[in-house]
């Protein structure tokens, strides 16, 4: 995932996500003070799910690599009380200006619980709103939960590197901007994220 580029999102109020068995966490921006809990995320999972998001041997970023997704294009987390369990990210492709590359990583022990469709439903209508006109999202071998995930907001196009890694393809289109936000529990629909000069 590259550095930001000049399409950075403003988040301007949490988001409720209620998961499968009805429990409510919270998904917002992420901010530099959410650095620890991010560190202590990459701590908690896996190598496997590690490997899944870096490919790069099941190995945790550094402490600056780490601080550097708080500043993404999008960068978002979902919480519970206390602790980080996602980080998802937006950042322009380097092959591309109009393309962006998507991520996620979410803590192994909330997987399958409605966290992930959560997440990457707010980063595709986050990248819609920057301009962006295509999101792709890169794995080790195969699409996994994300492919399975982004087939249902739209075709998905599953391709392959040299190295045989699985590059999944989402075109974007209008009305993925209104997968934004969900009602909070006063029932106002709220926005989750802007891009500048827009209202």
């Amino acid at each position: 995932m590259t550095a930001p580029s000049t399409r950075r999102a403003t988040v301007e109020s949490p988001t409720q996500v209620v998961l499968d068995d009805e429990r409510a966490l919270v998904l917002r921006g992420a901010t530099d003070d959410d650095l620890p809990d991010v560190q202590a995320l990459h701590a908690r999972c896996s190598r496997a799910t590690l490997a899944g998001r870096y490919l790069a041997g099941g190995r945790a970023p550094s402490r600056r690599l780490t601080r550097s997704l708080l500043h993404t294009d999008l960068a978002l987390v979902v919480t519970a009380p206390g602790t980080v369990l996602a980080l998802g990210n937006v950042a322009c492709a380097d092959e591309d200006p109009e393309v962006a590359e998507l991520a996620c990583l979410v803590d192994d022990d909330w997987r399958d619980q409605g966290v992930e469709s959560a997440l990457l439903r707010q980063l595709v209508a986050g990248a819609r709103l920057l301009g962006y006109r295509e999101v792709v999202s890169i794995a080790p071998t195969t699409g996994g939960w994300v492919q399975q995930q982004m087939s249902r907001l739209g075709p998905t196009l599953l391709q392959r590197t040299p190295f045989g890694e699985a590059v999944l393809r989402l075109e974007l289109a209008p009305h993925h901007i209104g997968l934004l936000g969900r009602p909070w529990p006063s029932g106002r629909e709220r926005v989750v994220v802007s891009r500048p000069g827009v209202a």
